[in-house]
């Protein structure tokens, strides 16, 4: 819909230089914008419409390589914002008898105010079948064209205006997706027995909006607000700002005329809802506004700060919003605590030694030094310094209950894994247990999931522990663009899931907790995995499916064709080398895969082969990129909002179990001077969600361990042996252990 303005030669009129006359960046362009916010980036310099002739080729090549990254990175946040619309649509599943009685009400609202003309513009429409045709096409079309051509115009000639049209889109696409989720409303079409004729559906154009694959986990209740009529109206200001002329301004009146006149023709949205479009537009630009005070303001306090000495602000850093997506999760019930228990290979150390060593080495570990503020209801919340660590609450020494063999000692792990962690103080706990299996002593430490997760959790410990390793420098990981490209096939992908299949050991979790452990050698399992030609992570899975599938024989019910779909978390970390370290880096950098386990009777190695096909489809998808995408815009919603996204999504509706696969040290590491044997890994569990399998590699074995509600899972005190069992029975001939342990196999 461009159209030649009148002045400077160009569709918008602005100049080359900047229209304030000078050659300084203008205010609107110097301003922060989403993008940043987010973490994606900006187009950044060159936006401020200077020609800048290259004084070579090297030059030339350089700006070139400059755009198409500032490109990747724009396409990256629009990705985004489509990943969020994708998990709201699922997270809030919206009631159809609600959405439908909203839908009646405003009926009822516009036929005693005389606006209900929705029918009879229907039946005019439906008359004419060639107008009914156009009509679909405008619908599906014109807003999409229009409005992504127009800011990828403003991008192209670099116009001061376009940050601001950016983030203003954004904003007001936000804050359609939570009216859509906070108030479902069906459109006329599709409300029962309301005599509408669905034109789009009858002259609907292929691979437009609304068709298949191109609209997989579409919100059909989503008609107020109009995003037809906010996107267009968002042209028109964004025209006004970009200073075009009459013409352009012009043909948004009437393409905005023309596409009130056809939602409402077509039955895709109330009359009532032409208004609640408009009103998006000032909406999103008082949010940009507040935004950019806010950071303004920050900025200012950021300057006045580096005056002070180091560390005398108390403002801390905001927590990641993958981190504080566990804050959230834990705050719906579930402690969500990490770890690790290991036993020590004789006696342990005193109490006194750990303490002193803990606090040698707390210096390199910040966020054992921090605690969790809160910062408004508007805001998320921060790690700010701790101001006093007591060592003698947060290192502490107990005796194993009475009992034998593991059983005692797994029973302290799961007290302190249902335990949520005290928020007022650093989020860890290091408890020595004396008198564990054999009673040799055993170290159980554990973190809340906010600080790191499962690897992350390693990290910390390897820097507790000795030897220290050298640590390896860290390679990069794909491009921008590599990852932009992923994201759209994964976000369809995503979109596509739908819900768990239902298991039917899911349910409300209670307080208690079971752990249990089993551990493998790590040659066999890897020999075993690379004979059938799969991932170890492939193996465990299989197993879980295994004993998934006994579980439900022994409870006489039938399992023909039936799943466990488990949430299966996959590192972003770059791989430590094979007697290095890696720098404890803080914080969730995970993605999240959702493999389907087939738990019918069926041979195991059958079972096997059907999870790899399943999991290498799904690792090829590109639904691990696009799940930590959508995870990073969350944090851009408003804490209350983040917080019911992340309660909604982290349950037993979308998975049933967890299953982790972790690589730790391959040489032996001691603590404060006492070496150390098996190592478990400590998971938490969902809401909903009573099973979670943890593998952990340290030192030539395979430790796995099993955390479970036991309410819902009442066989959770054999399932880890069950896995042990299952694992023998697939590692029967599976060749040539010797060999295996010189070959690598992928996790």
């Amino acid at each position: 819909m461009p159209t030649a303005c009148p002045s400077q030669g160009g569709i918008c009129g602005f100049s080359r230089r900047n229209p304030h006359g000078s050659g300084r960046r203008s205010a609107v362009d110097s301003r922060p914008n989403l993008g940043r916010m987010i973490g994606v980036g900006t187009a950044g310099p060159g936006e401020d419409g200077v020609r800048r002739h290259g004084r070579g080729a090297a030059r030339g090549h350089a700006r070139g390589r400059f755009r198409a990254a500032s490109a990747g990175r724009e396409i990256a946040v629009g990705l985004l914002v489509f990943g969020v619309y994708a998990v709201f649509t699922k997270a809030f599943a919206a009631d159809r008898a609600a959405a439908d009685a909203n839908g009646r009400l405003l009926l009822d609202l516009e036929r005693r105010t005389g606006l209900d003309v929705e029918r009879s513009l229907n039946e005019a429409l439906a008359r004419h079948e060639w107008l009914g045709v156009l009509a679909a096409w405008e619908y599906a079309t014109t807003y999409v064209v229009g409005t992504f051509g127009f800011l990828g115009y403003l991008w192209w000639r670099r116009s001061p205006a376009y940050p601001w049209a950016r983030n203003t889109l954004i904003w007001m696409t936000l804050i359609a997706i939570v009216c859509f989720a906070l108030w479902p409303v069906t459109p006329p079409r599709l409300l029962p027995g309301g005599g509408y004729l669905d034109i789009i559906a009858v002259h609907h154009p292929p691979a437009t909006w609304g068709t298949g694959v191109v609209s997989a986990g579409a919100n059909p209740y989503a008609a107020m607000p109009s995003l037809h009529i906010g996107w267009i109206a968002w042209i028109g200001a964004a025209a006004v700002r970009a200073r075009c002329g009459p013409a352009v301004l012009w043909a948004c009146v009437l393409h905005l005329a023309v596409t009130s006149a056809v939602i409402v023709a077509t039955a895709a949205h109330y009359v009532i809802d032409i208004p609640a479009g408009l009103l998006l537009v000032p909406s999103a630009a008082a949010v940009e506004a507040v935004r950019v005070r806010l950071l303004r303001r920050r900025g200012r306090a950021g300057r006045r700060g580096r005056t002070r000495e180091p560390g005398t602000s108390g403002r801390g850093q905001r927590v990641a919003a993958p981190d504080a997506f566990f804050l959230y999760v834990e705050d719906g019930g579930v402690p969500q605590v990490v770890g690790g228990v290991a036993e020590f290979a004789g006696p342990g150390p005193s109490v006194e030694r750990v303490r002193a060593l803990m606090a040698e080495r707390l210096p390199r570990l910040p966020r054992l030094t921090q605690r969790v503020a809160p910062a408004g209801r508007l805001r998320r919340p921060r790690w700010v310094p701790a101001a006093d660590i007591d060592l003698d609450r947060h290192v502490i020494e107990v005796d194993a209950p009475a009992g034998r063999g593991r059983g005692p000692l797994d029973e302290v792990v799961a007290r302190l894994a249902a335990t949520p962690l005290d928020r007022d103080r650093p989020l860890w706990r290091f408890c020595l247990v004396r008198g564990g299996p054999g009673g040799r002593d055993a170290a159980v430490i554990v973190m809340h999931h906010a600080i790191a997760d499962g690897i992350g959790v390693v990290d910390i410990l390897r820097g507790i522990l000795e030897p220290r390793l050298p640590e390896a420098d860290v390679p990069r990981g794909p491009g921008l663009l590599v990852r932009a490209a992923a994201v759209v096939p994964g976000l369809v992908a995503l979109a596509r899931d739908g819900a768990a299949p239902a298991v039917a050991f899911a349910g409300p979790l209670g307080p208690r907790r079971r752990h249990t452990t089993a551990t493998l050698p790590l040659d066999r399992v890897r020999a075993t995995a690379r004979d059938a030609g799969v991932r170890v992570t492939d193996l465990l899975l299989a197993l879980v499916g295994e004993v998934v599938a006994g579980v439900l024989a022994g409870r006489g019910e039938p399992a023909g064709g039936r799943s466990l779909r488990a949430a299966v978390p996959v590192t972003l970390r770059a791989p430590a080398p094979p007697g290095r370290g890696r720098t404890a880096v803080p914080g969730n950098l995970t993605a999240a895969l959702r493999l389907d386990v087939p738990v019918d009777r069926r041979p195991l190695r059958d079972r096997l082969a059907v999870v790899h096909r399943s999991a290498e489809r799904r690792r090829a998808s590109g639904r691990a990129v696009a799940s930590t995408a959508v995870l990073r815009l969350l944090g851009a919603l408003p804490p209350p909002l983040h917080a019911r996204a992340a309660r909604a999504v982290y349950r037993d509706r979308f998975f049933g179990a967890i299953v982790s696969n972790m690589p730790g040290p391959d040489v032996p590491m001691s603590l404060a001077g006492a070496p150390l044997g098996d190592v478990h890994p400590i998971l938490p569990l969902a809401d909903g969600v009573p099973l979670a399998v943890g593998a952990l590699s340290w030192n030539g074995s395979l430790h796995v361990a099993v955390t479970a509600e036991p309410r819902l899972l009442p066989e959770a005190d054999g399932f880890a042996a069950g896995l042990a069992r299952a694992f023998d029975e697939l590692s029967a001939g599976s060749g040539d252990e010797a060999e295996a342990g010189s070959r690598r196999t992928p996790t």
